[in-house]
């Protein structure tokens, strides 16, 4: 019994030095950590949105395929896709509370499509398939700062656009 009041009686603790200490090297973590996390936020929803593209870009070849011209019709998309959810409002009117704007870009070629989607991140990324002899799939991106615009001819690689996937930067 005697030890116990003895240990009890003892003044043992951390003293205020090692509690800043400790209280330092939390901040220091926390203030590595939070850029890292909302990058990683950032960049998760950039690959949301151009996975929301390419899934209404499949719809929208499977729809060229059984009919030889894309479409901006939700309801014709849905046969082949029925999550599918896209918009024909004018591109600069897009947030990224809307779904898939798609476009046919091209006048009178239903032959190319433009598909446009905003990120929550307020990144703009676009899609163009151009399914002319001469054409192929080309991947853009534009910044809060960029002004979305599709392709207005078919047959060449729209300059500024990628034909190897989405790039990092506009």
């Amino acid at each position: 019994m005697r030890w116990m009041r003895e240990r009890l009686a003892g003044e043992e603790g951390f003293t205020l030095i090692e509690l800043m200490v400790v209280v330092l090297i939390i901040a220091v973590l926390v203030a590595i950590a939070v850029p890292s996390f909302l990058g990683f936020r950032t960049k998760a929803q950039d690959r949301a949105a151009q996975a929301d593209l390419r899934n209404t870009l499949v719809a929208e070849k499977g729809w060229w395929t059984d009919t030889g011209a894309f479409t901006t019709t939700e309801s014709e998309l849905k046969s082949f896709e029925p999550n599918i959810e896209v918009t024909t409002n004018a591109i600069g009117t897009l947030t990224s509370a809307d779904p898939v704007g798609v476009y046919l870009s091209v006048a009178s070629n239903d032959d190319a499509v433009c598909l446009v989607k905003v990120a929550d991140s307020g990144n703009v990324f676009a899609i163009f398939d151009d399914s002319t002899a001469a054409g192929g799939t080309y991947y853009r991106m534009w910044d809060a700062t960029g002004t979305p615009a599709c392709p207005t001819t078919a047959g060449a690689a729209p300059a500024g656009w990628s034909s190897s996937g989405f790039p990092t930067a506009p």
